[in-house]
């Protein structure tokens, strides 16, 4: 048996820079690429492992896959050989659609015969050597504005939108700095609580004392908060991929964690200045309002997640959708049934799509989810406990798990709903 591994300080480089690493024109090296690309392009453990499973299998060889959040390990049982076993150190990447896409169209093309190893490892050199579709003001645009439009959505009035929108921006420009800072990439959930809540405070006080800062600072950060990393997490746990949503659900707590500690710092901060911080309840807002603002906030999703501009519609689609789905089904049958309905329409909406228009499903349960995620209502549990309000945030926290788990449920439910097969495939 052979192993091979990729360690922890070069987690990030190219395969071809690592030494006596297989060559990328071998079948074995191929799939060892296209899993590190599968990883760091967001794909959940339960799709990478089936994907890779389809792949080796298309190229003769058997394979014990399994994907943890910071590692994937592969034993690849070779036709006539020894197993052969690999260890590939990996750092979560962040979510790029547009290379996910491309990537999974090369392993179905691969796995549907269409497409050779040596092909499909060129190809992946070419997406990992493609520069972003947007430049860096764009992205710090869009933080802007998901912030804001999540102010509107939270009853926001015009000052939160204000007030969000520049904390939305200050939070794009440290979260693009520290791409190329580790140290200020290690400490960006904290260093961006602290930031948008002392500005938040700034704002509230020297401006307008009447503004809800709390309805600020969550805005500004929705894009941090862990929500959709901790629904991943507990699909994982529910697809039996113990390990892998064990390690992702921890690292969603600590993220709110870091954020609490910003948040509770810049808090502490300003008691020193100001004598009295509290928050300031929201008003309802006009509905047709929080419509507008969805639609935006999945606009701006775009260039967030690294989407081509002709896959605006599926944003929309997803957002509207899911909006409405809660937005109603909540009327009647309360926020964790509405979850539940929300999670069921989008994950059918995603296959559906997904079979009929050869997209990635996570093109529309992505930005489907950031509406849905309890991301929010986390980071509410995790600043009460730092209030000391124990009964509080753990009330909270219960209606975090319940909303997790209804979104889960509904996601695979609407998983089991079978569509019509095509025959070719089928036969093939």
């Amino acid at each position: 048996m052979s192993q091979f591994s990729d360690t922890l300080t070069t987690e990030s480089r190219s395969l071809d820079q690592v030494p006596h690493a297989p060559a990328r024109s071998e079948p074995i090296g191929f799939l060892l690429r296209l899993s590190k690309a599968l990883h760091t392009y967001g794909l959940p453990a339960y799709e990478l492992e089936q994907t890779m499973n389809g792949c080796a299998e298309a190229l003769g060889y058997g394979i014990q896959c399994m994907s943890l959040p910071t590692s994937i390990s592969m034993t690849l049982l070779p036709p006539g050989q020894e197993p052969q076993t690999f260890l590939i150190r990996v750092a979560p990447g962040e979510v790029n659609l547009e290379k996910l896409r491309r990537t999974t169209e090369i392993a179905q093309k691969v796995i549907d015969g269409q497409l050779s190893n040596v092909e499909g490892a060129a190809q992946l050199k070419q997406i990992s050597d493609s520069k972003p579709i947007y430049p860096g003001w764009v992205i710090v645009l869009a933080f802007a504005l998901v912030s804001a439009s999540i102010a509107r959505i939270f009853s926001g009035g015009i000052l939160e939108i204000g007030a969000a929108s520049l904390v939305g921006f200050v939070v794009g420009f440290v979260a693009l700095a520290s791409r190329t800072r580790p140290l200020l990439d290690h400490l960006l959930p904290s260093s961006c609580a602290f930031l948008a809540t002392a500005i938040a405070i700034a704002i509230g006080h020297y401006l307008n004392d009447q503004m809800s800062v709390s309805v600020v600072v969550i805005s500004g950060l929705i894009i941090l908060l862990p929500g959709l990393s901790l629904t991943i997490a507990m699909a994982e746990l529910a697809t039996q991929n113990m390990v892998s949503g064990t390690a992702r659900l921890t690292g969603a707590a600590t993220v709110f964690i870091q954020l609490a500690f910003g948040s509770a710092l810049a808090v502490e901060l300003a008691k020193l200045f100001i004598n009295d911080v509290q928050g300031i309840a929201v008003s309802p807002v006009p509905l047709w309002s929080v419509w507008i603002a969805v639609a935006v906030a999945a606009i701006a999703l775009v260039p967030l997640f690294e989407a081509r501009k002709r896959d605006t519609f599926w944003f929309l689609a997803s957002a509207m959708l899911a909006f409405t789905t809660v937005f109603f089904a909540s009327k009647v049958l309360g926020s964790s049934l509405g979850a539940f309905c929300g999670a069921i329409v989008i994950g059918l909406l995603a296959k559906i799509a997904s079979k009929l228009f050869s997209i990635p499903g996570a093109m529309i349960m992505m930005p489907g989810f950031i509406i849905l995620v309890p991301g929010s209502v986390g980071y509410r549990s995790i600043l009460a406990l730092v209030d000391k309000d124990i009964v509080g945030g753990l009330q909270t926290a219960f209606d975090v798990a319940v909303i997790g788990i209804a979104l889960v449920a509904g996601f695979l439910i609407s998983s089991m709903v079978p569509l019509p097969q095509d025959k070719a495939r089928d036969e093939y």
